[in-house]
């Protein structure tokens, strides 16, 4: 086994994902929500079930940024596109105060002024006073506390181990006063019967204690999963009210992993946009069903601002935005954006990477592969299926590509 752990990493998601560098300091996640998708990835990992707490080598995660042509990763980072800290475990995690390899690397991102986001539900550190030190003032940091119901109960059954709603949102609040670039509520997964039907009370008390915007996106069911997960879906069906698994089994068009219909998520993606729109807030959605609603091509809610408007572009979410406001979409108009990182990294060779594309696209680069995805409309991952026909397949440009026109019809429900 290694003796540390690697990150930072390429996302699985990064076809449609705004920071597609992740990185985690820790292997493990002190926390046990019912609902972690990354509990499904690395249920596989030896160590992970063992718990045996592995951590990043922090001179090495250095180099990485400070001679940055010293890995794959160098193209993104001389861009200064954002880091996305927290992909699978938590920042602050509860070995955090005892082996403080987060801390080092916190004062080490705010020395060389390089935009970090963070998704974090943990509640000590923006008391704690090293902590606070280095964050207080730090515009190149960003914040989003992910908070899923106001129901404490129902919140403790299937967030175990995790700070209670109520004081997730002191800390939200208290991070808001700090003067970092921002924080906003990270309402997902959404989980009807969990979620509701607090979640747009959850908003209204967000914003008032300081939360710039809402992203959310639906809590999806994994039919393929082992017997540890099902044990899982169990708890969460209990404090649900109804059965979880049959519930997505007939509310949902998709085979294995299961994503809710787009007409049932409309009423609480309308009521939510809605509610911030009266707030002032901006509201974002992360998931494949009604992400055209994002104002602009980031589904976290980043802020356009000096460090965070640099945000990667040439991906699926901005693509949907361009059509939404154009009524069509081409390859080029999000291929004119920086994409060096992708046509510079060969996907099998690609740190993190699931591994579905691997073999058939074996000397693609991540670029290459993205080009595939876009012109084969039977791919699952394409606009046209992931988007589930918000975006139709329309012509062939100059280029050979795929043009894809905007389903304005079935977004307005019509």
């Amino acid at each position: 086994m290694e003796k540390f752990y690697g990150s930072p990493r390429w996302s699985y998601e990064f076809l449609d994902c705004s920071m597609p560098m992740t990185f985690d300091q820790y292997n493990l996640c002190s926390y046990r929500c019912q609902y972690c998708f990354s509990y499904y990835q690395r249920v596989q990992f030896k160590d992970y079930l063992k718990k045996n707490i592995r951590w990043v080598n922090v001179e090495k995660v250095k180099k990485i940024f400070l001679d940055p042509d010293s890995s794959q990763f160098g193209p993104y980072i001389k861009k200064r596109i954002p880091l996305q800290w927290g992909g699978l475990s938590e920042p602050f995690d509860l070995a955090e105060p005892k082996l403080g390899i987060g801390l080092q690397l916190l004062k080490f991102f705010r020395e060389i002024d390089y935009p970090v986001a963070f998704s974090t539900k943990s509640v000590w550190w923006p008391w704690h006073p090293e902590y606070r030190k280095v964050i207080k003032g730090a515009k190149n940091f960003h914040f989003k506390f992910t908070i899923i119901t106001l129901d404490e109960e129902k919140a403790r059954k299937v967030e175990q181990r995790v700070p209670s709603p109520q004081l997730r949102l002191k800390a939200l609040e208290e991070v808001a006063k700090l003067g970092t670039a921002g924080v906003n509520l990270r309402l997902r997964p959404f989980i009807i019967g969990i979620s509701t039907p607090s979640y747009l009370d959850l908003i209204k008390e967000a914003a008032k204690r300081g939360a710039q915007a809402v992203s959310t996106e639906f809590f999806c069911l994994d039919r393929r999963i082992v017997k540890p997960g099902r044990a899982r879906y169990k708890i969460m069906s209990e404090a649900c009210g109804f059965d979880l698994w049959e519930f997505y089994r007939l509310n949902s068009h998709t085979t294995g992993y299961l994503r809710l219909d787009y007409e049932v998520m409309r009423p609480y993606m309308e009521q939510m946009e809605s509610l911030c729109k009266k707030l002032g807030i901006g509201f974002f959605v992360s998931d494949a069903h009604h992400k055209e609603r994002c104002p602009w091509g980031s589904c976290c809610g980043l802020p356009k601002d000096k460090y965070f408007s640099n945000y990667a572009k040439c991906q699926f979410t901005e693509a949907i935005v361009i059509a939404k406001e154009k009524g069509e979409v081409r390859f080029s108009d999000i291929a004119k954006n920086e994409h060096e990182f992708l046509e510079k990294t060969l996907y099998v060779g690609a740190g993190g990477l699931h591994s579905v594309y691997r073999e058939k696209n074996y000397f693609l680069t991540m670029l290459d592969v993205m080009r595939s995805v876009w012109n084969n409309p039977k791919d699952g991952h394409s606009p046209y299926k992931y988007f589930e026909g918000m975006l139709i397949p329309d012509r062939l440009d100059e280029n050979g590509d795929i043009v894809y026109k905007f389903n304005r019809k079935k977004h307005e429900g019509k």
